[in-house]
């Protein structure tokens, strides 16, 4: 498979696996599971902290939702940006390709005497 099939695969997957996520915590069994997460997150907050792995002890869980998801998004989004601007240089080399061939297609040729 080719790297730009990849990274269009890449950010199907993120997105399709996002939305499925979010649907899951949105729906009556997932709130309940959202709410059991709330109350382990308070139990695991100070630790986390103290460990470094988030920046602010008195952070709640929906505010870290919030930023990680902004943080994720902000990824997508260079990531299409970076996908998006090598297939457009790939296309312009392309056509510099086909341009040149023409152009050395068009030089005269020396037709002996």
């Amino acid at each position: 498979m080719k790297k730009t099939e990849n990274s269009s695969l890449l950010l199907f997957a993120g997105a399709f696996s996002l939305g499925a996520i979010f649907t899951y915590f949105t729906s009556p069994s997932g709130s309940k599971k959202w709410q059991k997460l709330v109350d382990k997150w308070e139990e695991a907050r100070e630790y986390l902290w103290q460990q470094g792995l988030i920046e602010n002890k008195n952070i709640s869980l929906d505010d870290f939702r919030r930023d990680y998801l902004q943080k994720l998004l902000s990824s997508f989004q260079e990531m299409k940006t970076r996908f998006e601007s090598q297939a457009v240089e790939k296309e312009l080399a392309h056509l510099a390709k086909l341009k040149r061939r023409r152009l050395r297609n068009k030089k005269p040729k020396f037709k002996g005497s």
